[in-house]
């Protein structure tokens, strides 16, 4: 039966390990020295090999010549572990096993000694699936385990897995692997696969893999179905959805000229193509972070609306949608001005009356405003002189009944 590229080219060593030298270094230490936790958890990204890692310490550990950092492969306990047959290296998904329940199922098991090998070993994948029951009912088990049993966890999602099981384990953190380093591997691959494959074919699958060994397989696998001999650049953008770089220039010449039409236009036959808009999005925050024809504040704003598309898509919403919004988003940034241009125009008097009328009516306004104030009567004038008057009495008379008629200073009125 035909194996994918990515299980017949899957790491067997800890140096085989692509892109994660920091986690390899720990763990290579780890277990010379001896002390490698009971409770190991590998977070990380999708395709970076945490499963392979957990495979690979289960093999280190258990294997015939070990504990070694170089597992044989070739005795019964790395065979079996490899293939994932043997029966004191337990695999768990996370996913379907994860209520309480099963969580107790397994702490009874834990009871028991391994049958053949040296450690009992549970490689829990995807554990930030848990319930908080099951975390709550694991939390005496992970933190004291019999000597016979090592943990090794595995997620995407760190942030999800409570502290009181996070300061248990040993964290390993796994990133996500550099274009360079997949392109070697998958320049490997197609030699050992007898394909022939342009660099820029490599480099497309590379950029689209978004840091994911696993996924750049994947796609170089489906090229190699599509074209089993020679890849072209052409085969792959056909095959992973990725258009060129000069339509992306051409989709952003037209929001620089506010041409609304022309986009969509480009984006619906990008669609019509089977893009793939959340690499597309990826290619637009390159474009913009290579040209220089933007203010850095333009610049800023639409890498924002891009990279919020990237996310939208991300979490699955339509992606068509998606990038029909940020066009319009990006098409109505044109006609913005810089708050600190505005203010320079009010201040040099740019922005005056725009019309005649407009200057008029002011004029107007303003003469009539003079004319009413000379209308006022001498009658007004004396009633507002007494009013006045009649102020000042009565603040005498006040200072009169609070000070009993006495001859008091300034200075005694002021205290």
């Amino acid at each position: 039966m035909y194996k994918v590229l990515a299980r017949k080219y899957r790491p067997s060593k800890l140096d085989e390990i692509v892109g994660q030298d920091v986690a390899v270094r720990i763990l290579k230490n780890a277990i010379k020295s001896n002390r490698l936790h009971h409770a190991i958890l590998l977070s990380g990204p999708m395709g970076v090999g945490k499963t392979s890692t957990a495979r690979i310490i289960a093999k280190s550990l258990n294997c015939e010549n070990g504990p070694t950092v170089e597992p044989c492969n070739q005795c019964e306990s790395c065979i079996s572990i490899s293939k994932g047959k043997n029966i004191d290296v337990l695999e768990i998904d996370g996913a379907s096993n994860r209520k309480v329940d099963d969580a107790r199922s397994l702490i009874e098991s834990i009871k028991y000694p391994p049958l053949k090998s040296r450690y009992k070993i549970y490689i829990i994948d995807e554990v930030h699936m848990f319930t908080i029951e099951a975390f709550n009912a694991m939390l005496k088990t992970i933190e004291e385990p019999p000597d016979y049993v090592k943990f090794i966890f595995a997620t995407t999602a760190l942030e999800k897995i409570p502290d009181t099981i996070l300061s248990r384990c040993q964290i390993i953190t796994l990133k996500k692997i550099s274009k360079d380093l997949i392109k070697e591997k998958l320049k490997k691959i197609a030699e050992n696969e007898g394909v022939s494959i342009e660099d820029s074919s490599i480099d497309t699958i590379a950029f689209a893999s978004f840091g994911s060994m696993r996924v750049a397989e994947g796609y170089l696998d489906r090229c190699i179905a599509y074209s089993p001999k020679k890849i072209t650049g052409e085969d792959v953008f056909k095959v992973v959805g990725v258009t060129d770089e000069e339509t992306v220039g051409r989709y952003f010449d037209f929001i620089a000229d506010k041409n609304i039409e022309n986009a969509l236009l480009l984006i619906k036959s990008l669609d019509e193509q089977d893009i793939n808009f959340e690499i597309f999005s990826q290619q637009c925050i390159d474009y913009l972070l290579k040209v220089n024809s933007y203010t850095i504040e333009h610049k800023t704003a639409l890498l924002n609306i891009f990279y919020n598309a990237l996310i939208d898509i991300k979490q699955k919403i339509n992606p068509i949608s998606v990038i029909n919004i940020a066009t319009h988003k990006a098409v109505s940034l044109c006609d913005l001005e810089r708050v600190e241009d505005v203010i320079q125009k009010l201040s040099d008097g740019v922005l005056k009356k725009e019309t005649a009328e407009e200057e008029s009516a002011y004029e107007d306004f303003n003469s009539s405003y003079k004319k009413q104030e000379l209308k006022k009567t001498s009658a007004e004038a004396s009633r507002d002189y007494i009013n006045a008057e009649s102020d000042v009495e009565d603040a005498v008379k006040l200072v009169l009944k609070e000070f009993e008629g006495k001859i008091i200073t300034v200075e005694k009125l002021n205290k």
